[in-house]
């Protein structure tokens, strides 16, 4: 009788640490460069303002800032179902950028890695841009500005 319950507790307590072991870690804090921080809870505001939270979103995401070598290229966010979402603004852009330039970049990246937009290349009657998503390969303007970013966010968020 000894015989058959050692190996039944033994096999059971092997199991029951083999199982706790392969428990789901808790989630990560967010990896987020400390410059892009700010443009984060930026982000978190402007999307509460309009009465959505996509908290669990950006927590799983990662940001940096570092050299990206395409031309034109400002910032990027790579997206996959198996890994985080990433965003990566160009560190050149950065150092000479100002405040409402980053923001803007940013905003647009998270639209991609956070609210899954694609581009919109819609033009106002005036050249503008219509959207904070515009691909930067068409000939409309960028006027992100004070006076109109209130009205760009709300397009962004829609």
């Amino acid at each position: 009788m000894q015989r058959t319950i050692r190996p039944l507790i033994y096999g059971t307590l092997c199991c029951w640490l083999g199982l706790s072991a392969c428990e789901k870690e808790q989630a990560e804090p967010s990896k987020v460069d400390e410059d892009l921080q700010p443009y984060f809870e930026r982000f978190d505001v402007e999307a509460r303002a309009r009465g959505l939270d996509f908290s669990l979103e950006m927590e799983e995401l990662e940001a940096d800032i570092l050299g990206i070598d395409q031309d034109g290229v400002l910032g990027q966010c790579h997206y996959s179902d198996q890994a985080p979402n990433i965003v990566e603004v160009d560190d050149q852009f950065w150092a000479r950028a100002t405040d409402l330039e980053k923001e803007y970049v940013v905003f647009h990246e998270l639209g991609h890695c956070v609210l899954g937009k694609d581009h919109n290349d819609d033009r106002n009657t005036d050249g503008t841009c219509s959207s904070i998503m515009q691909s930067g390969l068409t000939s409309c303007r960028v006027t992100y500005n004070s006076s109109n970013r209130e009205s760009y966010l709300d397009e962004l968020f829609e």
